[in-house]
């Protein structure tokens, strides 16, 4: 009987043990925009040194406790941005009228750090709910879907292992995997936690700023940002979970572009 106390006991036991489990599948939409919920728990996070593929900049394998909270489920498509330049008059980011590249379901690129950050507070501000940026550490999680350990979001097959793609990069040819550039969210199966295009597509904006050593000028540290995830324009090593990118604020490339998280009221 699912009512006995002692099951439930054991159930909420079990979820929390296990963060992909259940509670991932809570999710709510608002202002267009679906978002999932990831629950609270301890992290496995990073590289270890022997994954194939690692970049030495990457961190070591690390556990880190985090808070809930939402993310949305795709990255931020054209359809979604567009609703933010119309109320907000603000400049419409680079390649917004490439044909190849501006569909309504396709994820809007071309957008700098700051034109990212500019649409959560343009979100805060609509639903009076904040949002923003993942952090790194928030990106990771989410894009492990409930795995430990394994380098992408769907385990440890490589992106086109037995000639299935599962995600949008680039194999040898860019059309390879089906599509030239950027592919219509949701193109390729979801990971554990119900998001889709956590490896490839665009690469996402993180929320922190990183100033590498020896990178000192006349003006002060050089910033620079986290990309998560690697795009349509990255090879399969740069689609791994812990693979980071970095790139100043200011940077529009027609293969970066963002999600958002929701804090969790």
């Amino acid at each position: 009987m699912i009512g006995h106390p002692l099951l439930i006991t054991l159930f909420i036991t079990v979820a929390l043990a296990w963060p992909g489990l259940v509670l991932s599948q809570q999710s709510i939409a608002d202002q267009g925009m679906r978002f999932r919920l990831i629950p609270a728990g301890l992290y496995f996070l990073g590289s270890p040194s022997s994954e194939a593929g690692r970049f030495g900049h990457e961190s070591l394998p690390y556990s880190i406790s985090l808070p809930a909270f939402y993310i949305s489920d795709t990255e931020v498509t054209n359809a979604q941005y567009a609703r933010f330049l119309q109320a907000t008059h603000r400049r419409p980011p680079l390649y917004w009228q490439d044909a190849q590249l501006n569909r309504a379901n396709q994820p809007v690129v071309g957008v700098t750090w700051y034109d990212a950050v500019a649409f959560t507070e343009w979100l805060t501000q609509r639903t009076g709910i904040p949002h923003r940026l993942p952090t790194e550490a928030e990106w990771e999680a989410a894009a492990r879907g409930g795995l430990s350990g394994q380098p992408y979001p769907w385990g440890s097959q490589t992106p086109n292992e037995g000639g299935i793609y599962r995600a949008n990069y680039y194999p040898s040819d860019f059309a390879d995997d089906g599509f030239r550039f950027t592919a219509p969210v949701g193109s390729y199966p979801p990971n554990g936690y119900g998001l889709y295009d956590m490896a490839g597509n665009v690469a996402e904006w993180c929320q922190e700023s990183v100033s590498p050593s020896g990178a000192q000028t006349v003006f002060g540290p050089k910033e620079n940002r986290i990309l998560k995830g690697g795009s349509w324009y990255s090879r399969a090593r740069e689609l791994r979970c812990a693979a980071r990118q970095l790139a100043p604020p200011s940077t529009a490339e027609g293969f970066i572009g963002f999600r958002v998280v929701r804090t969790k009221p």
